[in-house]
Parts: structure tokens; sequence; C-alpha cells
């Protein structure tokens, strides 16, 4: 049964060599020693790497040129008193007072804590829509992402420690890592100052770029990442430590300690993480996310009133997730909690 099982799937896996599947443990083609040994993984690096230059090209008049040179330089672009002070406080004022469907992901000593910006949660929140439908804003996401295509936007509080409880694991996120083989984006932009303490984004500047360096470690860890799994490497995030990096002649990682108002837009091919925070500490931002597949070679895939279908899909999938968690007994990954613990600071639903 397994045998034939893994013959039907066959061409599953063929197929998903050109998208941006990325897991060396869930693909037995991707993860293949011998394929790997020949230059698969390096053959699939170069392509995608390529063709996001060609996007980038078609996308050149949607981020000024200096903040494209920053951009390409280091691998984030930090922009600082992004509103002016009238429309941030505006800001502050709805998403703190926001209502809509919250949920939680506990990694180690940590929880993220977001709720989806869609048309529900946007219904009484007029400054916030005006922020997430601005035009300049959005043509920044487009070229960090390499794609005409509307991002998922979220409002999102990070917070160090649980509730005063004690874990012997750690967060994941706070290991320096790559999301994935090929040029992809993330953004934050932070509503309240973020102090080091606070565990602030942390980017190797230049770690984005394609150099020889980099190109060797991915060949040698696309062959050895198996027998060194740390349950995330293996799946196609990379875990990179001070000597990798020494190795990709890289320099140290940089902590972004930055002021409200301030946006972040960066390249999460680099390597990066979140910032090691003081219990009790964190960060309340809008954070967005794009990432699609590396192999398409126009950057036009949805036109920017897609991204309503975009959001439905999501809370299907979670609302799917919830129904298939709740017949085994246990709580979905992204469980439902109160919304008031992603727009209060102080507040904690376990007191």
């Amino acid at each position: 049964m397994k045998f034939l099982k893994s013959i039907l799937s066959l061409p599953f896996h063929l197929v998903a060599l050109l998208t941006g599947s990325n897991s060396f443990i869930a693909n037995p083609i991707i993860g293949s020693r011998l394929l790997n040994y020949c230059g698969l993984h390096i053959l699939r690096y170069c392509l995608a790497h390529f063709l996001t230059q060609c996007r980038w090209s078609f996308l050149l008049w949607k981020m000024p040129a200096s903040d494209r040179k920053a951009f390409h330089k280091d691998g984030f672009l930090v922009l600082q008193n992004y509103l002016s002070e009238d429309e941030f406080n505006a800001l502050v004022i709805e998403t703190t007072a926001i209502e809509g469907e919250a949920r939680e992901l506990s990694q180690g000593d940590t929880h993220t804590q977001r709720i989806l910006l869609d048309h529900e949660s946007l219904e009484k929140s007029p400054a916030l829509k005006k922020f997430i439908s601005n035009r300049s804003f959005n043509n920044l996401l487009d070229y960090g992402a390499s794609f005409a295509h509307p991002a998922l936007l979220y409002l999102q509080r990070i917070r160090n420690g649980l509730y005063g409880q004690t874990t012997h694991s750690s967060d994941p996120q706070k290991n320096i890592h790559s999301d994935t083989f090929h040029p992809t984006m993330k953004a934050w932009y932070f509503l309240e100052d973020v102090a080091p303490e606070d565990g602030p984004f942390t980017y190797v500047a230049g770690s984005h770029q394609f150099t020889w360096k980099r190109l060797k470690w991915e060949y040698k860890k696309s062959i050895t990442v198996q027998n060194h799994p740390d349950g995330y490497s293996e799946k196609g995030s990379m875990r990179a430590d001070i000597e990798d990096l020494r190795e990709m002649d890289l320099p140290n990682p940089q902590a972004l300690p930055l002021p409200a108002n301030s946006l972040v837009i960066a390249n999460t091919h680099g390597f990066h993480c979140r910032g090691q925070a003081v219990a009790g500490r964190g960060r309340f931002e809008i954070w967005a996310y794009c990432r699609m597949n590396p192999f398409i070679p126009l950057p036009k895939i949805m036109a920017r009133w897609g991204g309503r279908y975009q959001r439905r899909v999501m809370r299907w999938y979670w609302s799917y997730l919830d129904k298939k968690n709740e017949k085994r007994g246990v709580p979905s990954t992204w469980h439902l909690i109160d919304h008031k613990l992603v727009t209060n600071k102080e507040y904690d639903a376990k007191k």
C-alpha cells in the first residue's frame, strides 16, 4: 500500500518542483540526496532568483530609486515617520478598538496573536482601511514581493512569556533563519515603539544576495539537512548559526529597535529572526506577508480586488482546521482567542 501510494503521488511531487514547495521531507524528489548531489536544489535556487530579478525589472516604478538601492543592498528597507502625526494617531485609536476574529500561535515562550484585516474587521475602521488600501503602501509591498499581488495583512501582537508560566522549549522564530530558497516579502508597520527588550526584528544585512558563498552553503545543506534535523531546516526554512554566517562571509545579525510609525519591508530569503526579549514585553504592529510561486516569470497575478477572495479563503481554511482538530480533540495551531489580547497591551485573559 505504501509503495502504491508513493507511485500515485509521484506526478504531484514532480509538479511541485515548479512551485515554491521547499520541504526536503514532504517531497521525496526535493529531498533526494542523489538529485541534490547532482544539483537539483541549486538549479531551483538559481532559476527562482533569476526570475525574481526579471519580475523586479517590471516593477521598478513601484519603489523610489533610493529605496530600491537600500532594499537591494541590505535586504530590508526602513521608513520612519511613515504617516503624518494625525494619520498615525487615528490609526492607533482604531487598531486598539477593532473587534475582528482573533487567533493565536504559541511557539516556545512566545505568543503570536493576529486579527486578519479583511472586510469584516475593517467595517468600522476607516483610517485603517485607508492605510491598507493606499496605493503607495501597496506599491512598496508589491516591489518587495516582486509580485503585483495583494499581500495578506494582519493586526499582530507579539507577547513574550507564557503569561508568567515557564516552558522548556524556545521560540524558533528567535533563531536566525531564511524563510525559503527564493526571495519573498514580509513587512511590519509598528504601532508602538520597539525597544531592544521588546524583541525587535533582526536581520543579517546583505544575506539575501545571490553570492557564490551562499550558493555553496545551500548546496551543502541540501545534501546534509536531513541528517541533522532541527524541525525547520529539513522543511525548507534553513537555520544558520554564527559559524554558518562566517562561512558565507556575512556580518553579525543587526537588531532594528524603531520608534512607532516606522515601516520595515524585508526580503525574508535573507537571514533574520525575532530578537530576544524580556518576558512580558512585545510588539504591536500591522504585519504583511506575500509569498508566491517563484517560477512565474511575470509579476501580475491577481487584481487588487482579488485580495478579498484571498482573505475569504484564509478564513475558510482556518474554519476547516478548527473543525478537523475539534474531531481529534485538540486545539488548532492557530486557535481562537479573545480579540482584546491583540488590541490591549495590558490585557490578560487568564487573570
